[in-house]
């Protein structure tokens, strides 16, 4: 965006004024030359006599540096949204949160907040000033137009999915799902919400529909040709087909994606495809190829949580074979990275995952109360699997420490969550 500096210096420009004549009467010209070098913030009598030498309406001017900041807002909020990398949503989020700007118009003020609201999401801001923006936009929400509220109901689905309240995320859904057809919402935006609403159905299990979802996100963005976000609707449709089963089918979908991330040199997808690839080869029972894959995806991997999804998934593909060694060596660096970490505690989940595999091949004993604390901890955060998994677990341990009854509760309890997960609400029902 422009600034005062940066307007009076072009204008002079445009008007083939040196500073001396632009300055005369005014200021000196050295004050002048600091002011357009934004060494200091002219004072408010000689910014009026400037703009007035220069022939610029005061009012014009906020309009226009107005249009110029909301201008750049939508491109870096765009940007963000496709490409949906947190460290560059902070950047973005950082640099536009610390303007101060009076808008001429609240359809300019709610635009601008409902950018950065996104921004803030993706960025994974404190909950408290994401709320707040939240909390303002419900107590207007009557007076928003259709592209407004599109994008609000929008952003509310995309904080619900980040903090795993599906059944929210799916009411806000249905809620942006009302305006879709106004002519005013771009269609890069209805790309991202058809891509949201696939990541939910898939949250919840219903993989058909996100698998739906993601081709039609697919087609947008291939007639916008828009790289990024074609290769994440290859990567859900192939990760959505895997847990149904289509394993060749999303291998197909998977090396398209890389096909993509080479072609265009995107680097950064390497290592999440990578991991994909390698968990279609361990759901295809290739332990050998997978590992490969997996290694390979670490090496691509800067940050920690991915690389623990890395070491985990090469920890488990050892327990298949109970190479003692390796799950060892695995486990360990995994729980040394998580402990070395600035937040240990944000990862905590590998941090069961490691425990309860070591237990589970007895290089470290038995611990029922991790075991259940794991268990609380995935259902809190509704991991239907890992509380299939870990409940089966549990049930093995006690019955081999013929502590029958309890073994009978997480039976009981891991098959349960199996007819949850295959949405089912009795056993009758499976065939």
């Amino acid at each position: 965006m422009l600034n005062f500096s940066q307007i009076i210096k072009n204008e002079r420009i445009n008007q083939k004024l040196t500073q001396q004549s632009l300055a005369k009467g005014i200021c000196s010209t050295s004050y002048l030359s600091k002011i357009e070098k934004n060494n200091v913030i002219a004072r408010p009598h000689i910014q009026e006599a400037l703009l007035h030498r220069l022939k610029l309406d005061t009012r014009s001017i906020k309009i226009s540096q107005e249009a110029n900041f909301l201008d750049e807002l939508y491109a870096e909020y765009k940007n963000c949204v496709l490409v949906n990398n947190s460290e560059q949503a902070q950047k973005i989020w950082s640099h536009f949160n610390n303007f101060t700007i009076e808008f001429s118009s609240r359809e300019n003020f709610y635009k601008c907040n409902l950018y950065l609201q996104r921004i803030a999401i993706i960025a994974e801001q404190p909950v408290l000033e994401i709320d707040e923006i939240s909390k303002a936009f419900l107590a207007i929400v009557d007076h928003l137009h259709p592209r407004e509220l599109f994008l609000y109901y929008v952003n509310c689905c995309h904080y619900c999915y980040a903090k795993h309240l599906y059944d929210d995320a799916v009411i806000y859904i249905k809620q942006a799902q009302k305006w879709i057809d106004d002519p005013t919402i771009e269609k890069w935006m209805i790309g991202d919400y058809h891509l949201l609403v696939s990541s939910v159905n898939h949250a919840i299990y219903q993989h058909s529909a996100s698998v739906s979802q993601a081709f039609k996100a697919l087609n947008i963005f291939e007639s916008l040709n828009l790289h990024i976000p074609i290769i994440n609707c290859y990567l859900r449709i192939g990760i959505s087909n895997n847990r149904n089963g289509f394993f060749e089918y999303a291998k197909t979908n998977f090396d398209t994606a890389y096909r993509f991330a080479l072609q265009y040199e995107l680097v950064g997808f390497y290592g999440r495809i990578l991991q994909n690839l390698g968990y279609n080869a361990a759901l295809m029972g290739d332990s050998k190829l997978a590992i490969t894959y997996y290694k390979k995806s670490l090496y691509y991997k800067n940050t920690l949580t991915p690389k623990l999804v890395s070491i985990h998934s090469i920890a488990k593909e050892y327990s298949k074979t109970d190479a003692i060694t390796h799950i060892r060596a695995w486990c360990s660096k995994g729980k040394k990275l998580i402990a070395d970490s600035a937040k240990p505690t944000s990862n905590r989940k590998y941090f069961y995952h490691f425990s309860i595999l070591e237990m589970y091949h007895a290089i470290t004993a038995f611990d029922d109360e991790l075991i259940l604390e794991a268990i609380d901890y995935f259902q809190g955060i509704s991991d239907l699997l890992n509380v299939q998994k870990y409940s089966l677990i549990l049930a093995k341990f006690y019955f081999k420490m013929d502590y029958f009854e309890m073994s009978a509760l997480y039976f009981e309890l891991s098959s349960e969550t199996a007819l949850t997960v295959q949405e089912r609400m009795n056993w009758q029902d499976l065939s």
